[in-house]
Formats: structure tokens, C-alpha cells, sequence
């Protein structure tokens, strides 16, 4: 446990001696509990807070049962210095050979520890005997969902502890799709037809379910010039609360899609370094985008860089207008050498890169999806406008368990994490 609460077990082990030593047998068991009570409420105020600030977030629900004073002052100390980074959340597909290795690890980025749910790979809502279960992007947070023919089912908390039915499946079938939670809405978009097309059916399709209506819609389908791409092995997305937001991994093309009007907006080719090889993009700061580039990839130094992007026109920001300055940051030289390793000797004539991120307006984590038991690199947006974009860079390995056992597939999310959120995790922890 943590710290503070070390401190009162040692704080309760001498009151019970001194207890012993100066009261007689005829006190009764509860005046000592109370008498025990008292010692447990003496840090209070100011103090106790100081301390409940310094508790790594998976110990704060344990903190917040100690006594009332110690939940006022969990809750008063998340008010007054909120953990707004967003976790890594990290699921697995478990090889047969190792079923009891746990499906669901979390990165509590306050603490710079992982935390593990031990969830069955099968607990979805649906018993489809073809069902995809992934991550889609939300504004809220990345959440688990599974989509089959029949139906829809979507996790109420990051650790997908909870599920919920949202509706029957779209009434077309489609595989590798973006899927996409937009505040009341959910959006699936692209993917491979496995059947023939019927009349009206095309290729880029998308369908909007609104939770309000309970009713999915037909609506406008992917821009033509993402002909041939339209799939989430090609696009990388990101979600805000009013709209998706694609780009193609290896042209920087990006567009936006507002599920209200069921309409697409401007479509932008970037072209801010031609030397970048591959591409994705995540929720910025301020009402921004961020894009995210890698390279030139080989012996001359890889290189992963930012990149501000207004919301609306998809446009570069601009941190000084008069010189028309792009607002960029460059990840440190450490954090991509272990991305992207390179030994001496290798031949890079045919080497390419790939890489992802997922985020918030908070921060997010960049992982190379290529070599994804490399970990991941944690950055977190200063607040403030002056000065760099970002203030923190820090790098995640895999949980130990992860890395030393041989597991299937893996994929990352990432998603704020509420005290609600920490309770129901230390429920089914448990």
C-alpha cells in the first residue's frame, strides 16, 4: 500500500501498545475501537491531503475507506490537483498455450506502474461465432467493443469491467471498419464487404447509430479520394465530441466526419515534410489535432515528429503568424531509438516504419504497431500556449508478465481515468 497508509498502520501498531500498557482488561473491546478511530482521523486538513496526493491512483479507493476524513480528502485532493492524464490501456489475445495470462493492463501514468484485470478474452456481449472485439475511438476514451452480424456491444468504463447492447448490427456487414464513439453517436465507417453489394451498397459505406433514436442511418460515404483505403488497417482516427477525424497512414490525406449531419467535410492533403513516411492522428490540445510523422527510417536517424492542426480547416497551426511558423515538436533521440531500434549492420534498403497514437487532449502514447513489444512512448501537452508543445515525455515498457510470456495479438487504447472508474476496477480486481 501506499506511503500514508504505512504510516497509519505503524501509527495504529503503537496505540495499541500504549493502550495495553495503560488501560486495564475492564475497558471494553469498542472503547478501544474508538480510542483506535481517533488515532486514524489525526491527519486531517491540509496534512492529510499533502499525503492522499502523493497515493498512486489504484490506491486511492482503498485510501477513500479508511474513514470519512480520508474520502473527503481523496476527493478534495483529485478537485484541487486533477490526475487528467490519460492510461495506457493495453489488451490481449492469449495464445491457447497460456490461457490464464490476464487479457487487460492498464498504465496509470501518475504512478508509472501498470495494473492488470484479470477478464476472459470472451467477455463480450455477443456470442456471434464471427465477432471483432477492438478498441474504437471515443471522446470520452478508448473503449472495448464487440461487432458482430447481430448486434453492437460497447464497454461503459475503460477497464471494461461493464457492458452495454447498444443495438442490432449495421445493416451492412463489413470487416476492418473504423468504428468510432462521437458523443451520442457511433459511427462506423469503410471496411471490406465479405459479401456481394446490393443495390444502393457501396464501397466506403457509413452508417450512424444514434443512442437517443435507437436507430442506425445511412450517410454519406468516405471522400472518393480515399478510394482504396478505406479501411482501419490503412486510416488512423481519432474522436472528438462533435466529430471523427481519418487520415491515410501513408499520404497524410485527412478529412472529418460530423455524425449530426451525417456529412463529410473539407478534405486536406498534407504536406509538411516529405521526408515522413508514415503518419497518424490523435485529439491536440486547444481545440487542436495533432499529426503525428516518422521518418526517414535507416542509419541517417529516424525521427518522429508533431504537428498542431486546426479542427476545422485541417490546416497546420500557425504559432507566429507573421513568419507562418508551424507548430511542431520533435520526439527526444531516446524515446525513437526505442521505437524504431537500429543496429549497426542492418541493412535498411528495404526497411520501412509504421506508427500509431492514441490520445486525448491531455496526452497520449506513440507506439511503432510494427514491433509493438518495443512498449510505448507516454507525452503529456503543456497547458500553457508559450514555450514547447509538449512538457513530458516518458517512456513505457510492457508489463513484466507481458514481455517474458509469449502472448497472441496485442493493442493498445488510451483513455482518462475516473475515481468511479478505479472503484469498479478494484471491484472485479478483487
Amino acid at each position: 500500500m501506499a506511503m500514508a497508509l504505512d504510516l497509519l498502520a505503524n501509527r495504529n501498531a503503537e496505540t495499541e501498545r500504549s493502550l495495553h500498557l495503560s488501560h486495564s482488561h475492564s475497558h471494553s473491546h469498542n472503547h478501544r475501537d474508538r480510542d483506535r478511530d481517533r488515532v486514524l482521523l489525526d491527519l486531517y486538513g491540509d496534512v492529510l491531503e499533502a499525503v492522499v496526493s502523493r497515493v498512486p491512483s489504484a490506491d486511492l479507493i482503498p485510501a477513500s475507506r479508511v474513514s470519512r476524513e480520508w474520502r473527503r480528502a481523496v476527493r478534495s485532493s483529485l478537485l484541487r490537483l486533477p490526475r487528467r492524464s490519460p492510461w495506457l490501456l493495453l489488451r490481449l489475445l492469449p495464445r491457447p498455450s497460456s490461457p490464464a495470462l490476464y487479457s487487460l493492463h492498464a498504465f496509470d501514468p501518475f504512478s508509472s506502474s501498470w495494473l492488470s484485470l484479470p477478464l476472459p478474452h470472451t467477455s463480450t456481449c455477443t456470442t456471434d461465432a464471427v465477432t471483432v472485439t477492438s478498441f474504437l475511438s471515443a471522446s470520452s476514451g478508448d473503449r472495448l467493443h464487440t461487432l458482430s452480424a447481430s448486434a453492437l456491444s460497447v464497454s461503459q468504463d475503460p477497464f471494461a469491467t461493464h457492458w452495454r447492447k447498444e443495438a442490432k448490427a449495421p445493416k451492412m456487414w463489413r470487416k476492418d471498419a473504423v468504428v468510432a464513439e462521437v458523443d451520442r453517436w457511433v459511427v462506423v465507417a469503410g471496411g471490406g464487404c465479405p459479401m456481394v453489394l446490393e443495390e444502393g451498397e457501396v464501397v466506403g459505406a457509413v452508417e450512424v447509430y444514434d443512442k437517443q433514436a435507437g436507430a442506425w442511418a445511412s450517410a454519406e460515404p468516405i471522400p472518393p479520394q480515399f478510394d482504396g483505403s478505406a479501411y482501419a488497417t490503412w486510416l488512423s482516427a481519432a474522436a472528438s465530441d462533435q466529430r471523427l477525424y481519418v487520415m491515410e497512414k501513408k499520404t497524410a490525406l485527412v478529412a472529418w466526419f460530423d455524425p449530426q449531419s451525417k456529412a463529410w467535410g473539407p478534405t486536406c492533403q498534407l504536406r509538411l515534410d516529405p521526408a515522413v513516411s508514415a503518419w497518424a492522428i490523435a485529439i491536440g490540445r486547444d481545440e487542436r489535432l495533432v499529426a503525428v510523422g516518422v521518418g526517414p527510417v535507416g542509419q541517417s536517424g529516424t525521427k518522429v515528429r508533431f504537428w498542431e492542426l486546426n479542427r476545422d480547416t485541417l490546416h497546420p497551426a500557425v504559432a507566429d503568424p507573421k513568419t507562418k511558423t508551424k507548430m511542431e515538436e520533435e520526439m527526444p533521440t531516446e524515446m525513437v531509438q526505442r521505437l524504431f531500434p537500429f543496429e549497426e549492420g542492418d541493412d535498411d534498403t528495404w526497411r520501412c516504419c509504421s506508427v500509431e497514437v492514441c490520445g486525448t487532449d491531455r496526452g497520449g502514447y506513440v507506439y511503432n504497431p510494427s514491433e509493438m513489444r518495443n512498449g510505448a512512448v507516454l507525452y503529456e501537452f503543456r497547458e500553457n500556449e508559450g514555450g514547447s508543445m509538449v512538457g513530458r515525455w516518458e517512456w513505457v515498457p510492457l508489463p513484466e508478465r507481458v514481455a517474458d510470456c509469449g502472448v497472441g495479438r496485442m493493442e493498445f487504447g488510451c483513455s482518462a481515468v475516473a475515481l468511479d472508474d478505479l472503484a469498479s476496477f478494484s471491484r472485479h480486481s478483487t
